[in-house]
């Protein structure tokens, strides 16, 4: 799985630069305390869960396209 967190965030750095950033989180390491909403439905999906702003988007695969144009969408948020 970290493998493919990293082609994630090697298209995520060749899309939007350093606007983004892009980490992998063990849900058994004590590092998801800093995610208390997550970590409230981690064990209710299927994982790898895909988190963009605090927000869980989507859980089971990671879909490089999607997660793209949501983080798309987040930043356009911010232009307007």
């Amino acid at each position: 799985m970290r493998e493919n967190v990293q082609v994630l965030e090697d298209k995520l750095k060749d899309v939007f630069g350093e606007r983004v950033a892009c980490q992998f989180i063990d849900i058994n390491s004590s590092a998801m305390k800093s995610y208390p909403q997550v970590e409230k439905t981690i064990h209710q999906v299927l994982l790898p869960m895909t988190v963009i702003n605090g927000i869980p988007r989507s859980h089971g695969f990671l879909d490089l396209n999607l997660i793209i144009d949501t983080v798309k969408q987040e930043l356009d948020k911010y232009r307007s």
